[in-house]
This record gives C-alpha cells, structure tokens and sequence, in this order.
C-alpha cells in the first residue's frame, strides 16, 4: 500500500488527493504540486476511497482528485462514482487509453467528474489544469 500523507495539513493550502498506480507518475505529480497544494497520495482505487472518506470525518476537505482511469483492480469511474456518494469533491480523470466519448460525456454530465485529460501530460498543463478546476 503506498500512501503518502502529509504529517499536517496547510489550513492556508487547498488539498488535491493524486491516484495513480504508476508509482514514477505519482510521485512526480505529487512533487509538481506540493509548493502550492496539500498533496496526499495514494496508488489504488481503494486506498483512494478509504484514505478519502477518513480525511473526510476528519473534517479535511479535499478539495480535487486527480484520478488515473486505469487502477489494476479497479477504474477510475468505480472511484469516482463511490466518491461522489460522499461530497462534490471535483475530480479529474486521466487515462492513457482512449476512452469512448459517450462513456466520458456521461461521467462528465452527471457531474461523476469534471474534467477528462488523456496522457502524456505535460506537468505545467496539468498544474494549469489543477489551478483552473480547483478554484
């Protein structure tokens, strides 16, 4: 299980949760992110779920997730949809697959997700993407 949390949260700082299996990607996400964000980080579908609903009777909110589509055991529309049962916490999805439109419109709809991105991404996108949908 790898999960990274920070010893306190920055009250002054909003929090993004990064999910991904791929190990080198997270840490690298989570690196782009930490000057500027609580980062927790966690590297499948169910730690994300569990650390999320613990932050959350913590009272930590967490304010985006940045979401990998493709978890081994689990994808990422299962998280999200669970995730959503919780708060509007605003998800990003991220994929390396091509993901059928309707299927990604209807996450988006129903307000599952709020934003689609495929991979590679580049890290000064994503930190303009985070900045856009977290404010």
């Amino acid at each position: 299980m790898l999960n990274h949390f920070a010893s306190h949260f920055d009250t002054e700082k909003k929090t993004v949760m990064i999910c991904d299996d791929e190990r080198d990607l997270l840490q690298l996400f989570g690196k782009a992110l930490k000057s500027t964000y609580n980062v927790i980080l966690v590297g499948s579908g169910e730690d994300c779920i569990e650390k999320f609903i613990d932050e959350k009777y913590r009272g930590n909110k967490i304010h985006l997730l940045l979401l990998d589509y493709s978890l081994g055991s689990m994808h990422g529309d299962t998280v999200a949809r669970k995730i959503k049962e919780y708060n509007g916490t605003k998800i990003i999805l991220i994929s390396g697959y091509d993901l059928d439109y309707t299927f990604v419109k209807d996450l988006e709809e129903n307000k599952y997700i709020a934003k689609y991105i495929e991979k590679p991404i580049f890290i000064n996108s994503l930190i303009e993407l985070v900045a856009d949908t977290i404010s």
